[in-house]
């Protein structure tokens, strides 16, 4: 069964550019932080805890160019992805 993800790329002034992947589907930590934080991976730090107000407000969605190195990263440990369109 594939993982849908989405990528996105900061608009932040301190990570301007940097591509997440954020899982829509999972929660991150759910009994502690309910329905408004998702589980997201980047090159640095790998899986994270995503905001969904984060998303939604410092992001753009990156391009398949853009992306494609973390989409291959996140394959070569085993995921098999579905890429959602924003």
């Amino acid at each position: 069964m594939a993982t849908l993800v989405r990528f996105v790329k900061s608009t932040n002034k301190d990570f301007e550019g940097e591509i997440t992947a954020v899982f829509p589907q999972l929660k991150y930590n759910k009994a502690l932080f309910g329905n408004d934080t998702l589980t997201g991976y980047a090159h640095i730090g790998q899986h994270t805890s995503v905001a969904k107000e984060w998303v939604k407000e410092s992001n753009v969605p990156a391009s398949e160019a853009e992306y494609l190195p973390l989409k291959q990263e996140l394959e070569s440990i085993g995921y098999i992805l579905k890429v959602c369109k924003h």
